[in-house]
């Protein structure tokens, strides 16, 4: 199970996020998150203008890792195919090619590499893996 582009629900009040509950059935089964990287899913305070720090990113990640024991079950769903702009993204993230800049926060807040690794990218590549003939 993938749920592509959806934020813990405790960062951004949203039908379109998962709760808690939602978010530990989710790992249950093995499932992955991607964090959608859109200031408008990240944040209830955010307003156009607002700068959002890219820490919130972080914050959501850690919320899933905390939640679910691991970061096995969280990715990076940046939707950076033309949905928004870089305007509306965090501070920092304005093409695919910032990305690497969430590792940088991880790192910094004591992530293993390995597990740097599976959030940004390697979790959704096992899923596809798993699902491929």
């Amino acid at each position: 199970i993938i749920a592509s582009h959806s934020n813990p629900l405790k960062f951004r009040n949203s039908d379109r996020h998962l709760s808690d509950d939602m978010i530990r059935r989710l790992a249950d089964r093995d499932g992955v998150m991607g964090i959608v990287l859109y200031n408008a899913f990240l944040s209830d305070a955010w307003s156009r203008g607002r700068v959002l720090p890219l820490t919130i990113v972080a914050d959501a990640i850690d919320h899933v890792c905390q939640l679910t024991g691991s970061a096995r079950h969280v990715g990076i769903g940046s939707d950076f195919d033309g949905g928004f702009g870089a305007n509306e993204t965090p501070d920092g993230l304005e093409t695919a090619g910032d990305l690497y800049l969430i590792a940088d926060v991880l790192r910094e807040r004591g992530y293993a590499e390995d597990d740097i690794s599976a959030i940004m990218g390697a979790n959704f590549l096992r899923q596809i893996e798993a699902t491929l003939p």
